[in-house]
C-alpha cells in the first residue's frame, strides 16, 4: 500500500489529508512545528518535529509539502534526495533558481504542483471545448478574497516566509495556470502594478499572450465578502466562456446564439450525478488520484508537475520585476 506523509499542519494540509483519505491512501506521519499532535491524531499518523527524522523513521512513498513558500524547496529536495515522490503546494518555490533545482532533482520521480483548479469538471470542459469559441482574442478575470481583512497578519505577508510576492504568488499563480492550461496559450509579457507593503495585497496585471491575445487580471486579498472568487473569462472569435470558482458547478458558454448555462453533469472528473455539487476538495481528490496512479506505475491522465510549478514561479518573478521597474517584462 502506498504510504504518504504531510509536512505542515495548516488548513491546506488538512485538505490534502481529507482528499487522501477518500482515495484510501494512509497518512502515516505528519511533520510541523505547531499543532502536529492534534493533526496526527486527526489523520491517524505519527507526529514529528523534523522531516529528516520522519524520513529516517518511516517508510514513506510520497511527501506532501504544505508549508510556507520559503521552505518548499528545502523540504522537497530533502524528500527527493531520499527517492521519495513529492506533491508540493504552490507557488513551487520563491525563485526560479530554486524551482529549476527542484525540477532537476525530481527527474525519475513523480512530482506534482497543486494547481487543483485544473481538476474541476467544468474547467476540464472548457479546456476540452476551447476550439469551439475560435481563436482566443482575450483572457480576463480576477482572483478576489478577503484574507487580508479576516486574517491581517500571518506568514503570507512576511517576505521571509512568503517570498517576493503575496497575492501574485498566493492567488495569481492559480489564475495564471488556469488561463494558460484552458487556452493552451502562454503569457509572453506582463505589466504589473502593485499596492501594499512589504508585500502587495492588490495587483493589477496586463498580459500579452503568444498568439497575440491580450489579457488582464485583478488580484486582491482585501475584497470584503469575497472568499475565493477565481473568475476566468475567455473571449474567442466565435464565443466565450465564463467560470467562477465560487460557483464551480455552473459554466457560461457564450456565443452569438443565446448563451448556454452549462451545469456540471456526470462525465469527466465528476463523481456525483447532475444537480449534486462538487467543489474544492473534490478537485484536490481528482488531482491526487492521477498522481497516485503514476506513483503505482498505472496509466494516468496528465497532472501539473514541478515544470508547471516552475512556470508559475517565472510568471510571479516577471510580475514582481514589472511592478518594481514600471515596465512590460518578458516571461522567460
Amino acid at each position: 500500500m502506498t504510504r504518504a506523509a504531510i509536512v505542515g499542519t495548516g488548513y491546506v494540509a488538512r485538505v490534502h489529508a481529507y482528499a487522501l483519505r477518500e482515495l484510501g491512501v494512509p497518512v502515516v506521519a505528519v511533520c510541523g512545528r505547531s499543532t502536529k499532535e492534534e493533526f496526527a491524531l486527526e489523520v491517524g499518523g505519527a507526529p514529528y518535529d523534523h522531516l529528516a527524522r520522519l524520513l529516517d523513521s518511516e517508510q514513506i512513498d510520497v511527501v506532501h509539502v504544505c508549508t510556507p513558500n520559503a521552505v518548499h524547496a528545502e523540504q522537497a529536495l530533502l524528500a527527493l534526495g531520499r527517492g521519495v515522490h513529492v506533491v508540493c503546494e504552490k507557488p513551487l518555490a520563491v525563485s526560479t533558481a530554486e524551482a529549476r533545482e527542484m525540477v532537476a532533482a525530481a527527474e525519475g520521480l513523480v512530482n506534482a504542483t497543486c494547481y487543483h483548479t485544473r481538476f474541476y469538471p467544468l474547467v476540464r470542459r472548457m479546456q476540452q471545448e476551447i476550439a469551439t469559441i475560435g481563436s482566443v482574442t482575450a483572457v480576463h478575470g480576477r482572483y478576489a478574497c478577503d484574507d487580508l481583512i479576516v486574517m491581517p497578519g500571518g506568514w503570507r505577508v512576511d517576505p521571509a516566509a512568503a517570498g517576493p510576492s503575496y497575492v501574485v504568488g498566493d492567488l495569481g499563480t492559480h489564475w495564471l495556470d488556469a488561463a494558460e492550461h484552458v487556452t493552451g496559450l502562454r503569457v509572453e509579457e506582463v505589466l504589473a502594478e502593485f499596492r501594499g507593503e512589504p508585500l502587495e495585497h492588490t495587483a493589477a496585471l496586463s498580459l500579452r499572450f503568444d498568439n497575440g491575445a491580450v489579457g488582464s487580471c485583478l488580484l486582491s486579498a482585501g475584497a470584503a465578502g469575497r472568499k475565493n472568487q477565481l473568475l476566468l473569462e475567455i473571449e474567442g472569435e466565435r464565443g466565450g466562456f465564463t467560470w467562477d470558482q465560487e460557483e464551480p458547478n455552473v459554466l457560461l458558454h457564450r456565443s452569438a446564439e443565446p448563451t448556454r448555462i452549462v451545469m456540471k453533469d456526470a462525465g469527466v472528473l465528476a463523481r456525483y450525478p447532475a444537480g449534486h455539487a462538487e467543489g474544492y476538495g473534490d478537485a484536490f481528490r481528482n488531482l491526487f488520484a492521477e498522481v497516485y496512479r503514476a506513483v503505482r506505475g498505472e496509466p494516468h491522465d496528465p497532472f501539473p508537475t514541478f515544470a508547471d510549478g516552475a512556470r508559475g514561479v517565472a510568471l510571479v518573478e516577471a510580475a514582481v520585476s514589472s511592478a518594481r521597474e514600471t515596465r512590460w517584462v518578458e516571461v522567460p
